[in-house]
């Protein structure tokens, strides 16, 4: 339920018609949505070696730091706390805001309360920004008081979200208006043959797929986690792929692909033609439960990471706190919200996204080459599960995200820079706690 919650955000409502552009069949949009699955499939396998052999929380920070060593995991937790998971839970919970307006129109993010300049930077808050507050603090206190709870409200959010795509699926395919004409032709061979184009479809497929490997991050709180963390990453990234290729699959049954391409909203599209009348009001609902799901995941990942580097001395000594009641990393949650409500308030989460694309892809390339670093360096760490298709399955998945990466750094050479220089600043950062640390002065 969290792979799945994680993964099934806003993206298969949407991405479709972007595909369509570059890859205009049915087969070959198709072929995309599938490769990008088995390459997520790829890196969820990988991890589940790593998350087997080292079952505690905190994910990808522990792979790297066994791996190259603590500066490189220090500098992914830097960067999952500055900008990747806080910066996605402020743009998750600003682009869930902006859906819930499509039913409550005040709360809008253009309507504007007050508006003031700091240094020549205009700050315009709306109530749309407080309901975004909420929302983050909200999910935070469900996390806080515990697991549970937290767990509870994404298995709920993550049901209806599956529901509601095999509801679309099954009424379509049974009681909708389509046509297996549209199937036809299903490869433009012309279009398929050219890598740039195939290229850029890829690249938004694979946003699409994120959070193939949630379940990483609270490994330390699994039971038997030998077993049930791979079974999860297999199962749940299985279940992902065929939930987006029959989707996609009806959307041609609804639609000819000429229709599809440039088409924002997709989904809406292809329902609308389906069941014979406008859906907005339901394709939005589903969209807003999908991304409170997403957000709800991210909300209870990422202290983790944070509770992982304050244990090893790395970051601030407080958030190593274990509430005594709840069992939750109570200090670091709560640090996490604050942070993340200053990105939705000052709004730069979408630019310092935009600007570590490049490090997020070489992170996840590092994270699976780690797979390959442990074997050598490690071999009498316990395995209980291992990759099938060693090591070509995890070697697949590193030469595709750095291909991802290169394609980005070509296309935004000086967002990469920025992003870059973002992570950078955890260098001073990771020596002076480190050397706190080693004076027996916690911070």
């Amino acid at each position: 339920m969290l792979i799945a919650g994680n993964i099934i955000g806003i993206g298969i409502f949407v991405t479709t018609g972007d595909i369509a552009q570059n890859l205009p069949s049915p087969g070959g949009i198709l072929l995309i949505w599938l490769l990008g699955g088995l390459l997520a499939l790829a890196g969820a396998l990988s991890c589940a070696e790593l998350a087997a052999s080292m079952p505690v929380s905190g994910g990808d920070y522990i792979y790297l730091r066994e791996a190259y060593g603590p500066l490189v995991g220090f500098l992914s937790g830097w960067s999952s706390f500055l900008v990747t998971f806080s910066g996605s839970i402020a743009l998750l919970a600003v682009v869930f805001t902006v859906f819930m307006s499509f039913f409550f129109p005040a709360l809008s993010l253009d309507r504007a309360i007050f508006s003031w300049d700091i240094f020549g930077y205009a700050i315009r808050l709306s109530l749309g920004h407080f309901f975004s507050l909420m929302v983050v603090f909200v999910l935070s206190a469900i996390h806080y008081v515990g697991v549970g709870m937290g767990a509870f409200v994404q298995n709920t959010l993550t049901v209806l979200k599956i529901g509601a795509l095999l509801g679309i699926i099954l009424l379509g395919v049974s009681v909708g208006n389509g046509s297996l004409d549209h199937f036809s032709p299903f490869f433009d061979w012309s279009k398929m043959s050219d890598p740039g184009l195939f290229g850029l479809a890829f690249i938004p497929v694979i946003f699409t797929y994120a959070g193939w490997n949630a379940v990483i991050y609270m490994a330390g709180e699994v039971k038997e986690p030998d077993k049930n963390l791979p079974r999860a990453l297999l199962w749940a990234n299985m279940l992902i792929i065929l939930l987006y290729l029959a989707i996609n699959a009806v959307y041609f049954y609804a639609v000819p692909v000429e229709k599809m391409q440039g088409a924002i909203r997709v989904s809406e599209v292809a329902t609308t033609a389906l069941f014979g009348h406008q859906t907005s009001a339901w394709i939005t609902a589903i969209i807003t439960v999908s991304i409170l799901g997403s957000l709800n995941v991210t909300v209870m990942l990422g202290p983790r990471i944070y509770y992982a580097m304050a244990r090893d001395g790395l970051f601030f000594a407080s958030l190593t706190r274990v509430h005594p009641r709840f069992h939750t990393p109570a200090n670091a949650i709560i640090v996490q919200a604050l942070w993340s409500s200053v990105l939705v308030l000052t709004g730069t989460f979408g630019t310092l996204l935009n600007y570590v694309t490049v490090v997020i892809a070489l992170l996840s390339t590092l994270t699976v080459g780690s797979l390959m670093v442990l074997r050598a360096k490690r071999p009498e760490l316990k395995r209980p599960y291992k990759i099938w298709g060693y090591p070509v399955v995890p070697l697949l998945f590193i030469l595709a995200n750095l291909g991802i990466g290169l394609a980005t750094l070509w296309e935004k050479p000086f967002d990469a820079v920025r992003g870059f220089g973002i992570v950078a600043l955890g260098i001073p950062a990771y020596f002076f706690w480190k050397q706190r640390t080693k004076k027996g002065l916690r911070v």
